[in-house]
């Protein structure tokens, strides 16, 4: 399976350097292999602020259920400071969000 993370900034942020949120990404996400994946536009359903602002992404390919399960408990104990965070599993086709 690929797990697809993405970051939707908080209301007080901006960042629009892709290096420095790629480093911050990366850094948050380093036990799980991430691989940089530019940004995507969200639809606006699947978004805490509804807004047409990018967000950052960031590819776990390969990933097991195990893998998975593990990611979903380290977003939710530890939230990535101004950023809402939103995981995608795709099996087969398409996506499915999981959080």
């Amino acid at each position: 399976m690929q797990l697809r993370v993405c970051f939707e900034n908080m209301k007080s942020v901006n960042v629009n350097d892709a290096s420095m949120m790629r480093h911050y990404a990366e850094s948050y996400l380093a036990d799980f292999r991430p691989e940089w994946a530019g940004f995507i536009m969200l639809p606006h359903n699947e978004t805490q602020r509804a807004t047409m602002e990018p967000a950052w992404q960031m590819l776990i390919r390969n990933a097991t259920p195990d893998m998975e399960r593990r990611l979903l408990e380290y977003v939710r104990g530890n939230p990535m400071a101004a950023y809402h965070v939103h995981i995608y599993r795709r099996d087969h086709g398409n996506e499915v969000k999981v959080q």
